[in-house]
C-alpha cells in the first residue's frame, strides 16, 4: 500500500509543510449538485469523478454505463465506477516526465544534453540544438519534426512527448509501454495501460454539428507517451502520491518548478515538467488535462492539503469551445478550491 507522504509543499520560492484540510457532508453536496446540473447546449455529464486523500476515497460520482467500443448506444453495460477506465489524453505526459526524471535520477538521462545525443538518427538542425528539458516544458519551439520556431516560448506540441517516448527507449532499450507498465505496478495503478487494456476501455463519443458520434480510432503506439494511457479515475487520483513516491526531492522539485506561462481558460498558469503549476487562494496546485477525440480529462492535486480530484469523461464536445467541453471539471475544480481556501 503507498504510505503518505508529507514531502514538501512547493511554491514559487520556499515550501511550507502539508496540511490536511477537513471537508463536510456539506462540501460534498455542493460537488454532487454541480455534476448533476443542467446546462443548456450541453449534455449531462457522463463519465467518473473523484476526490480522494490519499488512498482515501471522500467523494465520487459516476454517470453512465460502459459500452463496448463500435457501439451505438449509450445505456449498455454496467455502470461506471471509480475503476472504470478511459483513455485519459495528455495526462499521459505527466507519466511519461515521471518516466524521464527517474532515468535523469539514475544518470541515465540529462535533461541538459541535446535530443541529437540520444537519437543521433535526427538529421534535422535543431536536434543539436533542443534539450531534454526543451521537451518536457514544451518550450522547444517544434512544429513538426522539420519545422522550429521561436525556441524558449512556450507551444504545446505531442511531438515533444513522442521524442521523449523515443528518449526513453532508446536509453532503456525497452518499448515504452512496458517501461511506463513497470512504474503503473510500482504506484498500484492496476487498471492503467495501453494496448494491454484496450478491450477495458469504454465507448468514446465525440461531437459532430450537434450529435454525439462512436469514435472507433486506436491510438498509434507512437503516441503512448503524449495521450494514450488508458486508466481509472481512481488510478489518475494516485498519480501525484506516485510522483512523491517514485521522485526524489530534487526530482520532483525540479517537475513542479513553474517554467514557463501558458495560456489557459483558468487564467495564469505555468508549465513545469510534464505538469501544470497554478498558484490559486487554497495553495498550489499540480494539474494536467487531456482532450482526445471521444474523451476529456484533468487531474488537479493539491499538495498543501493532500488532495486529488479527477474527472474523466467519454464524451469530448466540439474543441472549439473547451470551456464548455470541460464545463463540469472546471466547476468541480472551481469548488473544490473555493473550499479548501475557506479551510486554511
Amino acid at each position: 500500500m503507498f504510505k503518505l507522504c508529507y514531502l514538501p509543499f512547493l511554491v514559487f520560492s520556499g515550501c511550507t509543510a502539508a496540511t490536511a484540510s477537513a471537508l463536510s457532508d456539506r462540501d460534498f453536496g455542493i460537488l454532487t449538485a454541480q455534476i448533476q446540473q443542467k446546462v443548456a447546449g450541453r449534455p449531462a455529464f457522463q463519465g467518473a469523478a473523484l476526490l480522494m486523500r490519499g488512498n482515501e476515497v471522500l467523494w465520487q460520482y459516476q454517470q453512465g454505463r460502459f459500452t463496448q467500443k463500435n457501439t451505438q448506444e449509450l445505456s449498455q453495460g454496467p455502470s461506471f465506477d471509480q475503476q472504470s477506465t478511459f483513455f485519459v489524453g495528455s495526462i499521459s505526459k505527466t507519466l511519461a516526465a515521471m518516466l524521464v526524471m527517474q532515468q535523469v535520477q539514475s544518470g541515465a538521462i540529462d535533461l541538459q544534453a541535446p535530443v541529437k545525443r540520444y537519437l543521433p538518427e535526427l538529421k534535422q538542425p535543431w536536434a543539436a540544438s533542443v534539450r531534454v528539458a526543451d521537451l518536457l516544458s514544451h518550450t522547444s519551439g517544434l512544429v513538426d519534426s522539420d519545422t522550429q520556431q521561436n525556441y524558449g516560448s512556450f507551444r504545446y506540441n505531442n511531438l515533444n512527448f513522442q521524442l521523449l517516448g523515443q528518449i526513453l527507449t532508446a536509453v532503456t532499450k525497452r518499448p515504452y509501454a512496458e517501461l511506463a507498465a513497470q512504474l503503473l505496478q510500482q504506484c498500484q495503478m492496476h487498471s492503467s495501460g495501453f494496448a494491454d487494456k484496450a478491450d477495458r476501455v469504454s465507448q468514446g463519443w465525440y461531437e459532430e454539428q450537434g450529435q454525439l458520434k462512436a469514435i472507433t480510432a486506436f491510438m498509434p503506439v507512437e503516441a503512448e507517451p503524449s495521450g494514450g494511457l488508458i486508466a481509472s479515475a481512481a488510478d489518475i487520483a494516485v498519480l501525484p502520491l506516485c510522483m512523491q513516491q517514485q521522485l526524489n526531492k530534487t526530482s520532483l522539485q525540479q517537475m513542479t518548478t513553474p517554467r514557463v506561462v501558458r495560456q489557459h481558460r483558468w487564467g495564469e498558469v505555468h508549465y513545469g515538467y510534464g505538469v501544470q503549476i497554478t498558484q490559486t487562494v487554497a495553495g498550489v496546485e499540480w494539474s494536467h488535462g487531456g482532450y482526445i477525440p471521444g474523451f476529456v480529462s484533468v487531474f488537479n492535486y493539491f499538495p498543501q492539503h493532500q488532495l486529488s480530484l479527477v474527472v474523466l469523461e467519454n464524451q469530448a464536445l466540439n474543441s472549439a469551445d473547451l470551456a464548455r467541453a470541460a464545463y463540469y471539471h472546471d466547476k468541480l475544480r472551481g469548488s473544490v478550491i473555493q473550499i479548501l481556501s475557506q479551510s486554511k
